[in-house]
């Protein structure tokens, strides 16, 4: 602090010695006291802190909860539909197995039928 910041009155009455003394007290006292309150502060902003990354870690575990249990119902379902469709697939490959038969077994009747009337054609010419 500059001596001229001093009133004149109080300047006088105090003397030059004085003067310089309170303000080397005055500007002590102001840093000690912008020390405390940055200290107070640092403290709070670092309590704060502490606690928004409290909530913020709260809220993250919930969201993770919430996306596993969506995912684990999602998984479940996909399961279940994947379950329903290989039962669907296996269903048509056994309808398709007995078409398949079914026609095998009129070719073979028909084969046999064409088969016989070709001997039997024969049979009547050697005759």
């Amino acid at each position: 602090m500059d001596l001229e910041m001093v009133p004149v009155p109080l300047r006088e009455r105090l003397g030059p010695d004085a003067t310089s003394g309170l303000l080397h007290l005055l500007e002590l006292t102001h840093r000690e006291w912008r020390a405390d309150v940055i200290a107070a502060c640092t403290e709070r902003f670092e309590r704060r802190l502490v606690e928004e990354v409290a909530g913020l870690r709260v809220q993250i575990a919930q969201t993770e909860a919430v996306l596993r249990r969506d995912m684990a119902e999602m998984g479940a379902g996909i399961r279940q539909e994947m379950a329903q469709m290989g039962g669907g697939i296996r269903q048509e490959i056994a309808t398709g197995r007995v078409e398949i038969l079914k026609w095998c077994f009129l070719f073979w009747i028909g084969q046999l039928v064409t088969i016989a009337s070709i001997l039997g054609i024969m049979l009547r010419w050697i005759r």
